[in-house]
């Protein structure tokens, strides 16, 4: 019998009480298109984001025990939500959401992390792959933590995930904390460069050019929080709020 692949992120929801304008926003800015699914028991349908024949995540109005304004939901894939779910609160975090069965797709929970980060548990009914990031423009390629407590978070999303941790120096902007799992980097924390800000979780995307992307997300609306810059032996990237204000980063792949 297969086994799910863990501790990797493989699902980003948009979660928003007006999906349908992030929709417009992102249709035009990474080409993506939209897929709806029945939901199980005639629960309505599921917008999922598709690119080519892919689907890479869904647009999803906010659900009971997730934040009420824009944001990208992470699903962290486990091989047990409710027991995942119990870890996080034994850790010092919190179940938002019980653990839920979505009919034979699966199950899933909401959770958040000792510094009041949410995500997402996500324990599939069947095998769907290995997780890895496709390295394809317009996929999810990074998953960011940004944090005031890097120490923190790093030893509770070690523990939930089974995560190694790899510690790259940044130079002035401290030591980058990328976790690991199998032999490949699966996501990164880092300590917040803006005091302040909420724990949150900040999905990438990989594009052809870092500049052009940022120029026509402007022009679209969005903000710009993190102008475009290079990352020696990794890539250029930028990180923005959309109109609504849900934070996203891109990057493109240093070749």
């Amino acid at each position: 019998m297969a086994t799910i692949p863990t501790g990797r992120f493989v699902w980003f929801e948009y979660v928003s009480k007006e999906a349908a304008k992030a929709q417009g926003f992102f249709g035009e800015l990474f080409n993506w298109k939209t897929q709806n699914m029945p939901m199980p028991g005639g629960g309505g349908s599921y917008t999922m984001i598709a690119l080519g024949n892919e689907t890479i995540g869904g647009y999803m109005t906010p659900p009971e025990g997730a934040p009420p304004h824009a944001h990208w939901l992470a699903h962290l894939q486990v091989s047990d939500a409710a027991a995942s779910a119990k870890l996080v609160k034994s850790l010092g975090g919190k179940i938002r959401k019980d653990a839920t069965k979505m009919g034979d797709f699966g199950t899933f929970a909401i959770v958040a992390d000792p510094l009041d980060g949410t995500f997402a548990l996500w324990q599939p009914g069947k095998p769907e792959g290995t997780g890895d990031f496709r390295e394809t423009v317009g996929t999810f390629c990074w998953n960011e933590l940004m944090t005031e407590d890097p120490d923190k978070s790093v030893a509770f999303y070690s523990k939930v995930g089974g995560f190694t941790v790899n510690k790259m120096d940044m130079g002035p902007m401290g030591t980058y904390n990328i976790l690991e799992h199998d032999g490949k980097g699966r996501a990164g924390i880092m300590k917040s460069p803006m005091p302040g800000i909420p724990q949150s979780w900040i999905p990438y995307v990989h594009v052809a050019s870092t500049d052009q992307t940022v120029e026509k997300a402007k022009k679209l609306g969005a903000s710009i929080k993190a102008p475009p810059a290079d990352i020696p032996e990794v890539g250029r990237f930028a990180v923005f709020t959309d109109p609504q204000g849900a934070a996203i980063g891109i990057l493109q792949p240093k070749r």
